[in-house]
């Protein structure tokens, strides 16, 4: 290592997010931006060598690192893991964060669980809060229940995730079936009636995890309030609602000086190339609103797996369309993606899409057809960046709720993006972002 990481800059960052996925870590990222934080996105964990200096003439105050471990194998995720926080640590961060989906979506056997263990036990933190909600989006919880749009999780469009089914709603029982032996029955909670007098609340010594009930934005500023600088609370988890209120409680606190610092953005004049992997409702949406607007092209991986389709006649298509913003999807009713993976297999159907549309991404940006780039869907966006080479993003303004512009400098030249969980956004998010794209 050639110089320590927290010798890099004179004023250290506060905050140190670890994001399960990278939508999920740009959707952090927004949120902290919006609420006055100068932030950064490092991609995968960082290398020893990653300098802060190089964001000459701005302070950063958070970090967001995004990783891959939503689905992976546990161990892996744990791992990647403890190695961000240690980087972030040396980065001298002073409060941490672990976020993931607001509908906590993840597996049976985790990794949301096993991943809190690991860093409450690394930061030796005797509890955490647990707070998924945002309610902008339509994420609440009441009672220690998780509601999207008013309706139980397990009873929402949720329930037929084609990856991750959620068939619960109790956020204690989600959680409860994935911590270890040890941690089981620890969870405590905070109800309604409670978040107005949280001056006043003591956690009970065995309450390790404490879910947060949460039914409006104000919930969530009087949460972040009282916990953002809390000594006993180190780290907290959860979604992206509380992060836009962290940075009033690091003021009111004097951690921060009293007014935001300005953070100059600039567009970039390019057509828009958009790539939809996701297949969550709001996602099949978007696609049909924009496919009678945009130049479209359906990526199916049954036709690229017989070699109907492949790399090549893609990038002729793209070449045909470069002068124009254009739409390449594979998105599709959770019933035909069911029948894609009973063919193809679950894990082989999602890497032909993955692979095919990041190909797709390189080939435009690397051959100067698009600078501005949208991406709907976490994994699909994991593996777009990772094709790009981007390993990190200055965090802009948001084009919606929990989803920023951001600046990547690649060997390519400037790229703009915009990394959308499947979940979010209107039905004509695309048209919309690749207006302000291009403003």
């Amino acid at each position: 290592m050639s110089e320590d990481v927290q010798d890099i800059q004179k004023t250290n960052p506060i905050l140190g997010c670890i994001a399960d996925d990278f939508t999920g870590a740009s959707d952090m990222a927004s949120f902290l931006r919006k609420g006055g934080l100068n932030t950064i996105q490092i991609n995968g964990v960082p290398d020893d060598d990653f300098a802060l200096r190089k964001y000459s003439g701005m302070q950063v105050d958070a970090i967001v690192i995004a990783l891959k471990t939503r689905t992976c194998e546990p161990s892996i995720a744990i791992s990647e893991s403890l190695q961000s926080l240690s980087w972030l640590q040396r980065a001298r961060c002073s409060r941490f964060y672990f976020k993931y989906c607001s509908t906590f979506d993840s597996t049976e056997r985790g990794n949301i669980g096993p991943v809190i263990d690991a860093l409450m036990d690394k930061l030796a933190a005797k509890h955490t809060i647990v707070c998924p909600a945002l309610p902008v989006n339509g994420r609440t919880v009441y009672m220690g229940q998780l509601f999207v749009h008013g309706t139980l999780l397990h009873q929402s469009p949720m329930a037929t995730h084609p990856l991750n089914p959620m068939k619960d709603s109790d956020l204690a029982s989600l959680l409860d079936a994935q911590v270890a032996d040890i941690n089981k029955k620890a969870c405590g909670h905070i109800g309604y009636p409670d978040l107005s007098k949280l001056e006043t609340y003591v956690p009970q010594q065995n309450d390790r995890y404490i879910v947060t009930d949460a039914l409006e934005t104000g919930h969530l500023q009087s949460l972040a309030k009282y916990f953002a600088c809390h000594p006993n609370f180190p780290l907290l988890t959860g979604g992206s609602g509380l992060a836009e209120f962290l940075g009033e409680a690091y003021r009111e606190a004097g951690w921060l000086g009293k007014t935001p610092s300005p953070l100059a953005e600039t567009r970039l004049s390019s057509p828009t190339l958009v790539i939809a992997g996701s297949c969550s409702q709001a996602t099949q949406g978007q696609v049909e609103h924009s496919k009678s607007k945009l130049p479209s092209l359906y990526i199916n991986p049954n036709n690229l797996a017989s070699g109907r389709q492949s790399a090549q006649s893609i990038a002729e298509w793209i070449q045909q369309h470069a002068a124009q913003s254009v739409l390449l999807y594979s998105t599709e009713s959770a019933a035909k993606v069911s029948a894609n993976q009973d063919k193809l297999g679950l894990e082989n159907a999602a890497s032909i899409i993955e692979k095919t549309l990041a190909d797709a991404a390189a080939f435009a940006t690397n051959a100067g057809y698009y600078k501005n780039i949208v991406v709907a869907g976490g994994e699909t966006s994991g593996a777009v960046v990772s094709a790009l080479g981007i390993k990190h993003f200055v965090i802009g303004q948001s084009v919606a709720p929990g989803v920023p512009l951001m600046r990547a400098e690649t060997s390519s030249g400037a790229l703009q993006l915009a990394l959308k969980s499947g979940n979010f956004g209107d039905y004509d998010f695309f048209s919309t972002t690749i207006e302000t794209m291009t403003l």
